[in-house]
C-alpha cells in the first residue's frame, strides 16, 4: 500500500512540475570582458562616458545628438577618426588638468572608428555605432 502511494506521489510530481519549478530567465551578461559589448552582441550605450587609450577594443552606441568624451595625456599624437557618423571635436578650454579632451558627437547614422595612438604600443581602437 505504501509503495503504491509513493508511486502515485512521484507520478503526480512529474505531471505537475512539482520539485523542479520554473526557472527564472537567464540574465544578459553585461560587458564581461570590459570590451563595451553586451551579452546579446549589441554595443554598450556610450552617452556621457569618458574614454581613454586604455579602452582599446571598446564598441559603443551613440544616438544622433549624444556625446561621449575622449581624454588623453597632455602630450602625444592626436587621435584620428575614420567614418562620418561621429565627430572628433577638440576641446580647447581644458586647462591645468594634465590632459587633452575631445568631444565625440554623433551626427548621423553609421559607424566611426577612432584610433588613439599611445606609443610605443599599437594604437587603441574605439568603435562607435550610430543607429
Amino acid at each position: 500500500m505504501a509503495d503504491r502511494r509513493l508511486v502515485c506521489l512521484a507520478a503526480l510530481g512529474l505531471f505537475t512540475g512539482c520539485g523542479g519549478g520554473a526557472r527564472p530567465p537567464a540574465k544578459e551578461a553585461r560587458d564581461p570582458g570590459g570590451t563595451g559589448a553586451t551579452g546579446a552582441g549589441a554595443p554598450t550605450p556610450a552617452q556621457g562616458r569618458v574614454l581613454t587609450g586604455a579602452d582599446d577594443g571598446f564598441t559603443g552606441r551613440l544616438e544622433v545628438g549624444q556625446t561621449a568624451r575622449l581624454r588623453l595625456p597632455e602630450t602625444g599624437p592626436e587621435p584620428t577618426a575614420q567614418g562620418e557618423s561621429v565627430l572628433l571635436i577638440p576641446l580647447s578650454n581644458v586647462t591645468a588638468t594634465g590632459h587633452r579632451e575631445w568631444e565625440l558627437r554623433a551626427v548621423r547614422e553609421g559607424t566611426t572608428h577612432i584610433s588613439v595612438p599611445h606609443p610605443p604600443t599599437p594604437p587603441a581602437k574605439l568603435t562607435f555605432v550610430v543607429p
